[in-house]
């Protein structure tokens, strides 16, 4: 398992950036959800966030806490939710995201990551 509170093992800024900006799918009145998780698995996987790191036991024992409840993604650090985006978008198909990762949640990453971009 890898140290998820150091910060050496965070993907570089410009790829917070990117994914971070995925939050503005969520303003639009109408948006295909699929989608949006497929366009963002792929930048995920492209851009190999948090993929070189191992945290599938963090996501067991700790992630299960942000599926279950996303509010804690409001004070939720940084490496914790580089961590969760990485492991779910890298462990899970499409169809398991869908499932797992409702648009809540997901929205509720996004909101925190984003407040970590540059702007």
């Amino acid at each position: 398992m890898s140290n998820i509170h150091s910060i050496n093992g965070l993907p570089s800024q410009s790829a917070i950036d990117l994914i971070a900006s995925y939050r503005a799918e969520f303003e639009k009145t109408t948006y295909d959800y699929a989608l949006l998780l497929s366009k963002l698995k792929q930048d995920i996987l492209k851009l190999e966030f948090m993929c070189q790191q191992d945290n599938q036991i963090w996501m067991m024992r700790r992630g299960r806490d942000y599926l279950d409840n996303p509010k804690l993604f409001n004070h939720a650090p940084l490496t914790y939710i580089c961590v969760f985006l990485g492991e779910i978008f890298k462990e899970e198909d499409l169809n398991e995201l869908e499932e797992k990762l409702t648009p809540e949640i997901l929205e509720n990453a996004l909101i925190r990551l984003y407040e970590f971009k540059l702007h």
